[in-house]
């Protein structure tokens, strides 16, 4: 059994305030995050020409074993894959 929807008057409904505290709180909000991550992002020390490739260092030096040479993946010109290597950087 369906019942029928009682008419709303389009002239007596309106937006309350509660509506528009919940959108401004969130307005707010984004301002604040906003201007949080572009404290972050400036914090970020990014140098392309600082190796940017370099894979991370361990964070305890004695413990990791420095390899004699390192391999790289690479392809060739006819797409198949083969391995570099090159020697260790002199420290």
């Amino acid at each position: 059994m369906t019942f029928p929807m009682a008419e709303i008057d389009p002239n007596t409904v309106r937006p309350g305030w509660v509506a528009l505290l919940i959108v401004l709180a969130l307005g707010g909000a984004t301002v604040l995050l906003w201007r949080n991550m572009g404290k972050q992002l400036k914090k970020i020390d990014f140098d392309p020409a600082d190796g940017a490739g370099a894979p991370p260092q361990p964070a305890d030096p004695s413990s990791a074993a420095t390899p004699a040479e390192t391999t790289d993946k690479a392809t060739d010109s006819s797409g198949q894959a083969t391995d570099r290597v090159s020697p260790a950087p002199d420290q």
